[in-house]
């Protein structure tokens, strides 16, 4: 009796009347978009924090082994690290990849401008994955490329900053105990919309910096090891501390071993207040979908006074007259969901392809909002959602048992 008695009250074919109508309209609005606005938050939370994780990821991967004095001078202190010590990390259970690189402080002068940045220097082996990814012109050149080491990959925020473009000559100045010039040839520009890595680094080749440092094939100025799973990066932390503990009695070295948190903690600082952000948020969605349910339900209670009192004088126990409304409650709640996530998953889709929404880079580290939609948060979030406006149902819904029959069909 429940389910019927909540379909003719919510139907279209009774005619309904009075405010009943825009009651339901506004609470399935309501319920609408509070859900839609609560999709669109946990997307862009998700997608700013998973695209500036992986694009410092691609810079310098989860763990990095530095030399504990690292920045202290000109010339940093090398790290060593032999074949038998790249064994040894890379043995381990946790770890995927090591691969060692150079940073060198240069400045690269032209008739037009001149600019300071860190060159990064890499081997063959370097995984250049995430570059090629965000490569615009040109690339690596190839192993047999007549250029040998005099190469140089440019943002494209260097770039246009000096004037540069693939196949241009560039006069890398290096500052040590006397300066050294280098002409490099420009084989790629690349750009990732983090601006701050883009107008700080350029990258090269790994054995021309070590000559330029005047190190060893076995010096480097650090390791980047990247992990299996990034989310058990404090376990793989602990296995390379193992690992570099050994290696410093070894070699006679302080190591300095960091998370990726570590050296980008501010970002990440940043990235758990828009947590904060997405609960307060969330909250206040909520809690206008719970009012506009609340306000509907009671005016619809309120409308049907005569209808309510019909059917407790036919015997109808409070309980039983609670549930049709509940269950018309379900009927608005559901049909306000699906809207709503209809609705919210589309501005996701159509943002993911489109980028519609631009953003700064220089203030927000991307060039458009990103937005990133899991099934599983999706799933608890309804879920959730549809729970919490049932229990807020229950409020109006009291307001049955204290209509008396009497003087509610009298009133009518």
């Amino acid at each position: 009796m429940e389910k019927f008695l909540a379909r003719r009250l919510y139907g279209r074919d009774e005619g309904v009347k009075g405010g009943s109508r825009p009651a339901i309209i506004i609470a399935t609005a309501g319920i609408a978009v509070g859900l839609m606005v609560m999709i669109l938050t946990m997307s862009v939370t998700r997608g700013f924090k998973c695209q500036i994780r992986d694009k410092v990821m691609g810079f310098s991967q989860h763990i990095t082994v530095t030399n504990t004095y690292v920045g202290m001078g000109i010339i940093e202190d090398p790290v060593t690290c032999t074949d038998s010590a790249f064994k040894a990390l890379s043995n381990l259970e946790l770890v995927k990849r090591v691969q060692p690189f150079v940073n060198k402080p240069c400045i690269v002068r032209t008739d037009e401008a001149f600019h300071g940045f860190m060159l990064k220097g890499i081997d063959a082996n370097y995984d250049r994955t995430f570059l090629n990814q965000y490569m615009l012109e040109g690339g690596f050149p190839e192993l047999q490329d007549s250029l040998g080491s005099n190469w140089i990959i440019l943002s494209r925020t260097i770039a246009d900053m000096l004037g540069l473009e693939v196949g241009s000559k560039a006069d890398v100045y290096f500052m040590q105990n006397q300066v050294r010039i280098r002409r490099l040839t420009v084989t790629g520009i690349y750009e990732t919309g983090f601006l701050e890595y883009d107008r700080m680094f350029g990258v090269s080749e790994l054995a021309l910096l070590q000559r330029l440092n005047e190190w060893t094939p076995d010096e480097y100025t650090g390791l980047e090891i990247r992990l299996k799973d990034y989310q058990r990066i404090d376990d793989g932390y602990s296995q390379v501390r193992g690992v570099m503990n050994e290696l410093e009695s070894i070699n006679d070295e302080d190591y300095l071993v960091q998370t990726m948190y570590d050296t980008h903690s501010g970002l990440f600082a940043w990235l758990d207040v828009l947590d904060l952000n997405v609960w307060i948020i969330l909250a206040l969605m909520l809690g206008i979908a719970g009012f506009t349910m609340i306000s509907g339900l009671l005016i619809i209670i309120f409308e049907r006074t005569a209808t309510i009192g019909t059917l407790k004088s036919m015997g109808a126990s409070n309980s039983t007259v609670r549930k049709v409304f509940l269950r018309l409650a379900s009927y608005i709640i559901i049909k306000g969901m699906a809207i709503g996530n209809v609705v919210g998953i589309v501005i996701c889709f159509v943002q993911q392809w489109f980028h519609i929404i631009p953003l700064d880079p220089a203030n927000y580290y991307l060039d458009s909002v990103p937005m990133q939609i899991g099934l599983g948060w999706l799933i608890i979030l309804n879920v959730v959602m549809f729970i919490l406006s049932m229990l807020m149902m229950l409020i109006p819904s009291a307001v049955i048992s204290r209509i008396v029959p009497s003087k509610s069909i009298r009133f009518e």
